[in-house]
């Protein structure tokens, strides 16, 4: 697993993306039994931010993306790609 630092790196580097798996992201989700709302309070980010990094309308920073991968309990690459 990936450490904040690691994650940072890896995106600072030449003003990377992240880049989420849709599909998986939304069967991790549902499967963890979290609701946009739920899962977004234990991110700590907005129920819109999530829902928009899950439509991948947004980009997560490295950090919120290891929330959503830690909470999630999934390896951070099965969830995320950084291009």
């Amino acid at each position: 697993m990936l450490s904040n630092e690691e994650l940072n790196e890896r995106g600072a580097a030449n003003m990377r993306k992240i880049i989420i798996n849709i599909d998986k992201f939304t069967e991790f989700r549902i499967k963890k039994g979290y609701t946009i709302s739920s899962l977004s309070k234990l991110v700590k980010i907005s129920k819109s931010g999530l829902r928009k990094i899950e439509l991948s309308e947004n980009s997560p920073s490295p950090t919120t993306a290891k929330s959503i991968a830690d909470a999630l309990e999934v390896p951070f690459d099965e969830l995320f790609k950084i291009v």
